[in-house]
């Protein structure tokens, strides 16, 4: 998980270096809001984030009108202009829509747009709308965001990133932030007909366990190292809502249940069970200049 922030007009940011400095690795910026820029532009905010390399992008304010081409549209058009082409172009979907068929049809329209123009299309949404609407079943399939505070989100599906406060403090920054975490990597931005793949590093120690969200588009997982000497897996756990799941079972890791040592000429690729929206996995590793990964494929090669 890495922490990350999205800002506007309401936050001033006096320090971008002490924004780096406590260990914010993304930033959305609001771009847009319907047919145009938002109100407050957003070349000084990219422009910080950038000075002191810290990953930014744009998001943009859905409202009825104009079409939801054009508002993809408008938004791409800021990204370009400002450079904000580190995270994926994000759709903030919620009031005046609704929770229903329209919103539905809006965001999807949208992200196919993005899509049309090269980039990988995100959506950002509350708990509520994303048990209505499910946009980890939209075609293409978005990154996806949910604002939940107070809890993880519990819609039914995968998401990529959590809003999980709206009154943050972070140094360099006067007043409150919105504080999200990201449980993927996919909100860093691919372009065009890229190879679904993503990874997340393992942080080192004894009985570590991580838990990802399983992409839709995701059939295979994998693990790798990086230059430490070895991985040892304890346990591999797959959860969906509709099969039960064996949290030592490894579906043919090593020969099945147990303790598996991953070497370094030895990468590791699993199946992923039809269904499964999460996989949690227990490990060991050693110290190392690059930690071991684990993520995701839509191809075994």
């Amino acid at each position: 998980m890495a922490l990350g922030l999205d800002i506007y007009r309401y936050q001033t940011v006096n320090d971008w270096g002490a924004v780096r400095d406590h260990g914010v690795t993304f930033i959305w910026v609001k771009l847009t809001d319907g047919g145009g820029q938002a109100i407050t532009p957003g070349d000084r905010q990219v422009g910080g984030a950038r000075s002191v390399g810290i990953p930014v992008g744009g998001y943009h304010y859905a409202q009825l009108s104009p079409s939801p081409e054009r508002q993809a549209d408008v938004l791409l058009g800021e990204v370009t202009r400002l450079g904000a082409n580190d995270l994926v172009p994000m759709l903030d979907l919620e009031s005046p829509f609704s929770p229903d068929a329209t919103a539905r049809d809006f965001g999807i329209r949208f992200c196919r747009r993005i899509r049309s123009r090269g980039y990988q299309p995100g959506v950002y949404m509350n708990n509520s709308f994303a048990a209505n609407l499910r946009p980890d079943r939209w075609d293409p399939a978005p990154v996806v965001w949910i604002a939940r505070y107070g809890a993880r989100p519990d819609y039914g599906g995968h998401y990529d990133v959590h809003q999980y406060s709206s009154s943050g403090r972070v140094p360099g920054i006067s007043g409150a932030v919105d504080l999200n975490e990201s449980y993927t990597n996919r909100h860093f931005a691919r372009r065009g007909e890229e190879e679904d793949e993503m990874t997340t590093l393992l942080p080192p120690g004894e009985n570590q366990s991580v838990t990802l969200c399983v992409p839709t588009w995701a059939r295979y997982l994998f693990l790798g190292l990086g230059d430490v000497r070895s991985l040892t897996v304890h346990s591999i756990h797959f959860f969906g809502d509709d099969f039960p799941a064996d949290p030592d079972k490894f579906d043919g890791v090593g020969g099945g249940r147990g303790e598996y040592t991953l070497h370094r000429n030895r990468p590791t690729m699993l199946g992923i069970p039809p269904g499964a929206v999460q996989v949690s996995i227990r490990y060991t590793q050693p110290e190392g200049r690059v930690h071991a990964g684990a993520g995701f494929r839509s191809a075994s090669s």
